[in-house]
C-alpha cells in the first residue's frame, strides 16, 4: 500500500510522522512515538499505521508484537480494535493486515505454550 493512500485517521500526528519519515532520525523517532503513545490514541490511529507502506508496517507490527504481549497492560484493548478492523476496516488491505496480525498472535503463542 502506498503511504499517499492512508486510511482512517490519516490526519492523526503519527500517521503523518509515519507517512512523512524518511531518515534514520525520523523513522526511529516514529517508532519511538508508537511505543510511548497512550493506549486511547494509538487504537484510534491504528486503520492508519495498518495502512502505511510496507517498511513502515513493519516496524507498526514490530512494536504491536511488544504491545500485545501476554503480560502487556494494553494488550487486550489493542487485540480488540485490530479484531474489530479485521472484521469491520473499510479499506479491504487494513482488514487482511489486521487479521495476517491476528493469526500471527495465535500461531507464536500456541507455539509458546
Amino acid at each position: 500500500m502506498d503511504d499517499e493512500d492512508v486510511p482512517g485517521d490519516a490526519f492523526s500526528t503519527l500517521v503523518q510522522s509515519g507517512k512523512n519519515a524518511l531518515t534514520f532520525t525520523e523513522v526511529q523517532a516514529f517508532v519511538k512515538d508508537i511505543e510511548t503513545r497512550p493506549t486511547d490514541r494509538l487504537i484510534n490511529d491504528l486503520p492508519g499505521l495498518m495502512a502505511l507502506g510496507a517498511a513502515k508496517y513493519q516496524l507498526v507490527v514490530m512494536v504491536l508484537r511488544k504491545k500485545t504481549r501476554p503480560d502487556a497492560a494494553e494488550g487486550a484493548a489493542l487485540l480488540e480494535r485490530l479484531a474489530d478492523l479485521a472484521q469491520n476496516a473499510e479499506d479491504a488491505s487494513v482488514q487482511s493486515r489486521a487479521r495476517a496480525f491476528l493469526t500471527g498472535i495465535r500461531h507464536r503463542r500456541r507455539g509458546s505454550t
